[in-house]
């Protein structure tokens, strides 16, 4: 308080650090020590982002360093996803339990094409059907096999996956993943919503969804076509062997390959 009892502004020899805030003398001879947090300036900070923009290489790139520092996938993994695979493909027959979502992989739009595709192999069975099946019959199916499957359908509903019928109508559990905020479910149900709500995390009967799904079975098959049929090379993994196109429908690598190719996810550097 000064004299008059009016309170008194602090005033006191300080350094502006910038982005690390203010220190008293004090504070900054001991946080800038040798062997405390030191002291770098932004002029040497901004040289180095300079010769980093232009080209040149000082090692203090993170991204490339978390690269370097990064454990990738392994062959020892490779070789046992393959046996891990195998063994639950046994265990699903010997148990008569197919093996699609849990949804704990984070958003729920993996476990929605995960549950379509599946829908389709029961209904369709295989690659070569769905690329030549009609939208309308091939939604129709699923109904039919929705409603008929009690399993089936209380699997989906139970890890949070709405199913919307083809009349516009949603099966639901007691916890729905989306929409995300049910704020915004009250809000609004305009058109444009509820079709990005079907696309992020319901399994849609929608005839227009089931379209979108020929049209993926069609560029994989056309891919097929379009590739050397005798190649044995390492140039082409996903081959005719690979896609088996008559046989049953591979729910797994069909997402992988809408995750990889259609919403280009796959791994790679950054260009």
């Amino acid at each position: 308080m000064d004299p008059d009892g009016e309170p008194r502004i602090l005033e006191s020899v300080f350094i502006d650090t910038g982005e690390n805030g203010v220190f008293s003398c004090e504070e900054f001879e001991t946080v800038t020590a040798l062997g405390q947090m030191e002291f770098v300036t932004p002029e040497e900070i901004a040289a180095d982002v300079l010769l980093e923009i232009r080209g040149g290489t000082t090692g203090r790139e993170i991204v490339s360093a978390l690269d370097g520092a990064t454990m990738g996938p392994s062959y020892r993994a490779g070789v046992m996803r393959h046996r891990a695979i195998e063994q639950m493909r046994r265990l699903e027959t010997e148990c008569k339990h197919d093996s699609v979502a849990f949804e704990m992989l984070g958003p729920p739009r993996l476990s929605k094409l995960l549950y379509e595709a599946y829908l389709l192999k029961r209904t369709c069975r295989s690659l070569a059907a769905v690329a030549a099946g009609d939208p309308a019959a091939m939604s129709a199916a699923c109904e039919r096999l929705i409603a008929e499957d009690g399993g089936l359908r209380a699997c989906i509903l139970s890890v949070g996956l709405a199913i919307r019928l083809p009349d516009g109508r949603l099966l639901r559990g007691p916890e729905m993943k989306i929409p995300l905020y049910k704020e915004e479910a009250r809000e609004d149900l305009a058109p444009a919503a509820v079709e990005r709500w079907a696309d992020a995390g319901w399994v849609d009967l929608d005839p227009a969804n089931f379209g979108r799904w020929r049209r993926r079975a069609r560029e994989i098959l056309g891919g097929l076509e379009r590739g050397p049929r005798e190649d044995t090379s390492s140039a082409l993994f996903e081959d005719r062997a690979y896609w088996d196109p008559e046989g049953d429908l591979p729910v797994g690598r069909v997402a992988a390959w809408i995750l990889g190719v259609e919403e280009r996810g796959a791994r790679g550097k950054a260009v």
